[in-house]
């Protein structure tokens, strides 16, 4: 008899309080967890409608990181917000996941900076997974901003919408030294459908918030949380080079890329894919996606993740 979970579980990770929801119609179910994106963009509120129907394949797993929404502490300082803690955290959580479950892999996928942390962790653990999605991939964040950059400032020169041109040509090309001009080139690029091809990214995760899934609190704790988180990582997300850093993983990878994605530009997941040396992958286009596209497309997305327990 299939035994359905549905809960959100408080868990000591790397020392620190996290929340992780678990939601399957059968606890025996394969496990796929998920990265969200960010730097702070926790997803248990707003995860229930978009992954409704993986429930019935798979245990679905949301993690709120440390620093970001339910797992927000004031107690936390910057010292505990690298990048090298969150992979340890993650692996943690799989290793706790695994054990507790009776698998030895899980479907692995990371979104926008989650796919930083999936990315380095099946570097660094493959044995723990059966195979990897990158969301919206991070690869080069530099040259990815700059060319963010440069397709927003050419849709105001097409447009000619001389507001976002002042504003474009006030900022210039990244890096910035302030987190408002990155904020400028994101409500542009949000606006010529860079980021979205439809609305914008708050605007769609608020569609998929869950009432079920969010107390008052949590909605205090999400605006802090990204805040903190933020302000903590930007610099060191800004560092990352996949192409440098993580050139081989050695399993399956599946790229789910928007065509209009130019948050996250598509052009360098391209090139990363490749290069990259593994067994086996793949770049899975959406086509009316932006860098959203597992909630701009969910139930295409939903399909193919389903579609991956008999290739894996």
């Amino acid at each position: 008899m299939n035994q359905r979970i549905d809960c959100k579980r408080k868990m000591k990770i790397g020392g620190v309080d996290q929340w992780v929801s678990l939601r399957s119609d059968d606890a025996a179910n394969p496990i796929v967890l998920f990265l969200h994106g960010g730097p702070g963009t926790a997803q248990i509120s707003f995860s229930r409608r978009p992954q409704r129907r993986l429930e019935s394949f798979f245990l679905v797993v949301n993690w709120d990181q440390r620093g970001a929404g339910r797992s927000y502490s004031r107690n936390l300082s910057s010292e505990d917000m690298t990048i090298d803690r969150f992979v340890l955290d993650a692996e943690e959580l799989i290793v706790a996941l695994l054990r507790e479950f009776s698998h030895d892999r899980l479907l692995l996928v990371g979104h926008s900076w989650g796919s930083i942390i999936g990315a380095k962790l099946v570097a660094k653990r493959p044995d723990l997974v059966r195979a990897y999605i990158g969301i919206g991939q991070v690869v080069d964040m530099q040259r990815g901003e700059r060319l963010s950059y440069d397709f927003t400032l050419s849709e105001a020169e097409r447009l000619g919408d001389g507001k976002a041109l002042r504003d474009l040509r006030r900022i210039g090309h990244p890096p910035y030294g302030k987190l408002g001009d990155a904020g400028v080139q994101r409500k542009w690029l949000t606006k010529f459908h860079g980021a979205t091809v439809e609305g914008t990214p708050v605007g769609t995760l608020l569609r998929n918030l869950s009432v079920r899934d969010t107390r008052p609190l949590d909605v205090v704790r999400f605006i802090r949380g990204a805040m903190f988180s933020l302000r903590c990582l930007e610099d060191q997300q800004n560092e990352v080079n996949l192409i440098r850093d993580v050139p081989a993983i050695d399993a399956p990878v599946y790229f789910c890329t928007g065509r209009r994605d130019y948050n996250v530009p598509f052009g360098l997941v391209i090139e990363y894919s490749a290069g990259l040396r593994a067994p086996s992958k793949e770049i899975v286009w959406f086509e009316r996606s932006g860098h959203m596209p597992n909630f701009e497309e969910r139930d295409t997305f939903c399909d193919f993740c389903i579609s991956l327990l008999n290739k894996t």
